[in-house]
């Protein structure tokens, strides 16, 4: 009888402790989409849902901000001004700004929560980078740290790339069956 009352109990906590969480999150995080205007351009802003980063929001408008470390705020390649909107300086964006760059308004954009309505700017360059599909043609390693990573690109495209310059590579989910 000890234990039932016990398995009783505990659910009874658990399911109060959710219903708490989830009443929480409707008060706390905004509803319905946020507004962010790039480059002060108020004529194209992008709309998107609040609680996702900067960066991601920004990736879903196919505006592919660079992130060697994928949104972890160890590389500090995502840099954008945030002039409205984004909250404080994380800790965790300080180990990569001077003070100078944080009072610039510089921000992380993996690190910067969309809440509300914001205004940013981000560098010209970026608009010119593309997303492409391609076949892996061949992936072999030459030495410990170094590839050799061969893709086949989309018909009609040519990438000219420079050796010490960046590609970032978006690798879908697969399952592989080893048997």
């Amino acid at each position: 009888m000890i234990i039932l009352y016990a398995v009783i109990v505990f659910s009874a906590v658990i399911l109060a402790l959710s219903v708490m969480l989830i009443a929480a999150r409707k008060r706390l995080v905004p509803q319905g989409d946020v507004t962010i205007v790039i480059n002060g351009d108020e004529s194209k802003p992008v709309k998107t849902k609040p609680g996702q980063t900067l960066l991601s929001a920004l990736s879903e408008q196919k505006i592919f901000l660079p992130s060697a470390c994928g949104g972890g705020g160890t590389c500090a390649m995502c840099e954008c001004h945030v002039d409205e909107g984004g909250g404080d300086v994380l800790p965790t964006e300080m180990n990569h700004l001077t003070r100078k760059e944080a009072a610039e308004n510089k921000r992380l954009a993996c690190q910067v929560k969309v809440r509300e309505d914001m205004k940013v700017r981000i560098p010209e360059e970026i608009f010119g980078i593309k997303k492409w599909e391609c076949e892996v043609v061949s992936n072999y390693n030459v030495a410990t740290f170094i590839k050799e990573f061969v893709v086949k690109l989309p018909e009609g495209e040519t990438l000219d790339f420079k050796a010490g310059g960046y590609i970032q590579i978006d690798v879908p989910a697969t399952e592989v069956d080893y048997k």
